[in-house]
């Protein structure tokens, strides 16, 4: 009869969920899954963007099931070699670090950070990873504050191409934007930070 393993992440603040997932997670093959199974226990939808993630780079099987409320089990059935995702040519292993809604102040400081992202559209490369920090979230989310719907579809065309997009977790929970993402995946500090110093430079808007 196989042993359950379960993991639980409820109400842990990012990045907590991942790396306690991370922890329990060592050493854990596909051999081991033959014989236990690992349940991971959660309700925030940061914490599960997070999971997925996270388990989908290491290789990891997994099926997602609801229960009452935001309650959420998190299944892991197997595991496989993980495997790097190719780049198309055009991306290059740097990383885009938007903080803001706008370049500088004012009318002009929104023109330029429309232009600066509009233009990626038709740049020779293409970072590997956009990071949306801080006000940066408003360009990916549905609020009243930013006008972002030709952003958002740059974005859009961008994450076809294979550039990774993402917004910090607290960042949206801190304007309550979480549920609200219009484009790319939530983010944490532990990835962003692991991200930015894997990579072979960041840029900064």
């Amino acid at each position: 009869m196989n042993n359950t393993v379960q993991i639980d992440v409820r109400d842990l603040p990012c990045p907590e969920p991942v790396v306690k997932v991370k922890k329990a997670l060592i050493g854990v093959t596909e051999a081991t899954l033959q014989h236990a199974s690992y349940e991971i226990l959660g309700n925030t939808l940061t914490a599960k963007e997070n999971l997925s993630r996270f388990l989908r780079t290491a290789g990891y099987e997994f099926e997602i099931g609801h229960s009452q409320g935001d309650q959420y089990m998190i299944l892991i059935k197997g595991k496989k070699d993980a495997t790097k995702r190719e780049l198309s040519e055009k991306i290059i292993p740097k990383i885009l670090f938007v903080t803001d809604d706008k370049v500088g102040e004012g009318e002009l400081g929104v023109m330029l950070i429309n232009a600066f992202l509009k233009s990626l559209s038709n740049t020779d490369v293409l970072p590997q990873k956009i990071l949306f920090v801080n006000r940066g979230v408003l360009l990916t989310t549905d609020n009243a504050e930013v006008e972002n719907d030709d952003i958002v579809e740059v974005l859009k065309e961008l994450e076809k191409s294979g550039v990774e997009i993402y917004s910090c977790g607290s960042c949206l929970s801190y304007y309550a934007l979480t549920e609200r993402l219009k484009v790319g995946m939530i983010g944490n500090a532990l990835e962003s930070m692991q991200n930015m110093l894997k990579s072979e430079g960041v840029v900064r808007l």
